[in-house]
């Protein structure tokens, strides 16, 4: 029998050691201890699958049970948790911890042994005061390494305080190696483990890890990898959804690794990864470019993933794709039901009536249907039908308009010196928030100096009030840098001058084309141009229009184009 020690190293474990795993054997020995013995409780802790996968609880038993019958303890008592961080999960979550507080409330033992103290936990502004918690409800705190940990003094309740923060400190440093190495690991091209994406496979190709054990490789799944080009290809050049891509592969009997339906998210995920284009990416690492991994080029992989975007109504950015129906209406996509916010569909409807004579006609219109009410899925008091052609008529007067107004009006610089006004206060926040920043570190670097003069008697602070200095201090750090992260990924995503530039030649270039343009290009146009159009009962519309092309409107007529709430005549 094996265990894994720190350095990651396989260590036999002897003879005499195993016995100790033997519940019957330690059961005898126990009853060797008199009646009256100490009850003791023993709790065990691996934060990692790859810890739980190479059994490392046994060496923590072992040294526990061995403990614990040499100090004359009667074990009453032993939990486990398994691939459980202490530095991420807390205290309050976790059922072991739980379950040895209701234990301990009910006096059930006297004393809980852990291995090491970090086994309890390794969150500095927490894993202290449950140690606390334990003492001050009548139980002794010892560790097999660093004996008993008593909390009689402030000189106690300090100690404990800075061994916790140590802990958090070194697990801390574990992730950062941990993260280095295996983004070292991936720059250098090779598999790190986790998800193999669909049409790839991992083989072995002689590679070894430090322990001369074989480590696993990616290549190319040729059979899987004819799909994903397919899709690819017809996300680029036929605009096809996530959906229908999902329903094709589900038709030719595919499945996914789990052995699932494909669904659209599934689809989406392979389109959006751009690993396919010969890399290997994780959250941190980028390899270089792998020619024997690429399953896709660059340019198919943009021009897949442009077309999923202007798809996408999610970001703020995006260009809906026109519908690609054969029926004569200009708004499928972005016309919605006025009343109960449904997306409604455009379809070819057939309308029958009897005349004088009993002859049935009939006459095939195309109509905007409200699905949520014509099923009765939705609380709806709109209609269930509306002429497309009728609608067509006055959102086509609305952009006429509009089209108007952007040939007569020149290029106004003001949205530009608008831009660059956001521009000069981001810049002007992100600097407050860096001095902020520092200031907070400051502060805590004083705090965490000022521990030693505690331990000496020579602070101003008590232990209590300092450990809540630190651990507030540094909740506030916390949440600082994250307010740096948002300002920063709003400066990356900001609009740009050249954005405001392209936005208008777009316009320009619409309002040109348009009254020359077939039928899907004007549909195609609409969609960019509109957010979205609501029709309610008796033809009242409403038109939204993308606030990207609005801004190029004259000021006094932005309100009115914005949201034209028109009545339709007839």
């Amino acid at each position: 029998m094996y265990y894994t020690d720190n350095q990651g190293n396989r260590v036999p474990i002897s003879e005499a050691d195993q016995r100790w795993l033997t519940d019957s054997w330690f059961h005898t020995q126990q009853l060797k201890l008199p009646t009256d013995a100490p009850r003791a409780a023993l709790t065990y802790r691996v934060s990692t699958k790859g810890q739980v996968d190479h059994d490392d609880i046994p060496l923590q038993k072992i040294e526990c049970r061995k403990f614990a019958q040499n100090h004359g303890w009667r074990v009453v008592a032993e939990e486990a948790e398994k691939g459980i961080s202490g530095s991420k999960v807390s205290a309050s979550k976790r059922d072991v911890i739980q379950k040895l507080r209701e234990e301990a409330e009910k006096k059930t033992f006297d004393i809980l042994l852990v291995y090491m103290f970090d086994r309890l936990g390794r969150i500095d502004s927490e894993t202290p005061f449950v140690l606390e918690w334990f003492v001050n409800h009548g139980v002794q705190m010892w560790s097999t390494h660093e004996g008993q940990q008593r909390i009689e003094n402030h000189a106690d309740k300090l100690m404990n305080y800075i061994r916790f923060w140590q802990a958090a400190g070194e697990s801390d440093k574990t992730s950062m190696r941990t993260r280095d190495r295996l983004r070292q690991i991936v720059s250098s091209g090779h598999y790190t483990g986790g998800f193999v994406p669909y049409g790839y496979r991992i083989v072995e190709k002689g590679r070894v890890n430090k322990r001369e054990q074989a480590v696993k490789d990616l290549e190319i799944n040729e059979d899987e990898a004819v799909w994903v080009r397919e899709i690819f290809e017809k996300a680029a050049n036929e605009g096809a959804s996530g959906y229908c891509l999902a329903k094709i592969l589900n038709g030719r009997g595919l499945r996914t690794r789990q052995g699932a339906k494909f669904q659209a998210n599934n689809v989406l995920r392979i389109i959006r990864h751009e690993g396919y284009t010969g890399y290997i990416i994780t959250k941190s690492a980028r390899s270089e470019h792998i020619p024997e991994l690429q399953i896709v080029d660059q340019e198919l992989f943009q021009r897949a993933n442009e077309m999923v975007s202007r798809r996408s109504t999610k970001l703020e950015e995006a260009k809906r794709l026109a519908s690609q129906s054969d029926n004569p209406t200009l708004l499928a996509g972005i016309v919605r039901c006025a009343h109960c916010g449904a997306k409604m569909s455009a379809f070819l409807h057939t309308d029958r009536y009897k005349l004088a004579d009993g002859t049935v006609r009939e006459k095939v219109k195309p109509k905007y249907n409200c699905y949520q009410r014509g099923q009765k899925l939705k609380d709806c008091d709109g209609q269930s039908l509306y002429l497309a052609q009728r609608v067509d008529d006055v959102v086509l007067e609305v952009v006429h308009e509009m089209f108007t107004r952007i040939r007569t009006n020149p290029y106004d610089a003001a949205a530009e010196r608008r831009v660059r006004q956001m521009e000069q206060e981001q810049r002007r926040q992100k600097q407050e928030a860096e001095k902020k920043l520092k200031a907070i570190q400051h502060r805590l670097e004083g705090y965490e100096d000022e521990v030693i003069r505690v331990i000496d008697g020579t602070s101003k602070f008590s232990e209590e009030m300092l450990a809540r200095l630190i651990a507030r201090t540094e909740a506030e750090l916390q949440q600082e840098k994250q307010n740096y992260e948002e300002l920063c990924r709003g400066l990356q995503t900001k609009e740009t001058v050249s954005d405001i530039r392209t936005y208008y030649r777009d316009f320009l270039g619409w309002a040109n084309e348009f009254d020359c343009a077939s039928l899907p290009r004007k549909r195609a146009i609409l969609s960019q141009l509109l957010d979205s159009v609501e029709v309610g009962r008796g033809y009242k519309i409403i038109i939204h229009m993308n606030v990207n092309y609005e801004q190029f409107l004259h000021p006094d007529t932005q309100e009115e184009f914005c949201t034209a709430d028109i009545c339709a005549g007839g």
